[in-house]
């Protein structure tokens, strides 16, 4: 019962998402429209001479046509799990396991208070992150001319993990190693995959939308650029996230398997996004 509320509920996150996405994917369209014609007019002859330069991967049907997601979907569906997720582990075990910065924070605090038991742990959070990435990178070098194909492998890798992760004793280090190491295989394919737009951190979206805030107001097109609008959809998907996060965290007990409910609906983006 718990876990088909769990469910429902980022279901109904998910939903949420694809309302605020489908607002601005009109908009993104008509701006890329005037940009890719402002570009044909200006550098006409670009185009071709990266199509001579460009490697081309043969074989298979192009990745838009493949796609089942809009890039701005799977982007602010992805943001929408990065908090509920974010906000799950400080809850439920008071660390950063899909964030590294809180984590670099917790091992320079460690060092500097002589508490080496705790620096070697933060050390093997950071560790384990990065060897997710380490893999997520090596899967797709070794599948870059095959159309990306690596996500048809590393989406039940993550869910594998995310379920051997939530039967390990939640008192137990290797639960939050193994948890990290999922989060940095699925980030950073994800980031890959939108041409390394981040959707786990939020400080660089805000950032962007100081400064394209300021562009409104200040220059003389007054116009918003596509990122702008991406920017956006991932701050408030990611928002939503976190309160979802929030009220499964006092909804449900520690023996509901949210992180492989988590790890399930990863899986199902990544490959509803690659085909």
């Amino acid at each position: 019962m718990k876990s088909s509320y769990i469910l429902l509920c980022l279901l109904l996150a998910l939903e949420s998402v694809a309302s605020t996405t489908t607002f601005f994917t009109t908009r993104e369209k008509r701006i890329e429209t005037w940009s890719k014609a402002n570009e044909a007019a200006a550098a006409p002859l670009v185009l071709s001479r990266i199509k001579n330069t460009s490697l081309v991967c043969t074989g298979g049907e192009s990745h838009d046509q493949r796609r089942i997601v809009h890039p701005l979907f799977f982007s602010s569906s992805m943001a929408a799990l990065a908090g509920c997720s974010h906000v799950l582990c400080i809850k439920r075990f008071q660390v950063y396991n899909a964030m590294m910065t809180g984590n670099i924070i917790g091992f320079g605090v460690a060092l500097a208070e002589g508490n080496m038991s705790e620096a070697k742990f933060r050390l093997s959070l950071l560790g384990s992150f990065f060897s997710g990435t380490i893999c997520a990178r090596s899967l797709q070098s070794r599948s870059l001319c095959k159309d990306n194909k690596h996500h048809k492998v590393v989406a039940p890798l993550a869910f594998g993990m995310f379920a051997i992760a939530d039967r390990i004793p939640e008192n137990h280090k290797k639960k939050l190693v193994l948890l990290s190491a999922a989060f940095g295989l699925v980030y950073a394919t994800a980031n890959h995959t939108l041409n390394a737009t981040i959707t786990q951190l939020m400080t660089g979206h805000i950032t962007k939308l100081g400064a394209a805030i300021s562009d409104r107001v200040g220059s003389a097109n007054r116009c918003f650029n596509s990122g702008t609008a991406t920017s956006f959809s991932i701050l408030t998907s990611f928002t939503i996230g976190c309160a979802l996060g929030a009220r499964i965290f006092l909804a449900v007990g520690q023996e509901t398997p949210i992180f492989t409910i988590i790890g399930a609906i990863y899986a199902v983006l990544l490959l509803m996004f690659r085909g």
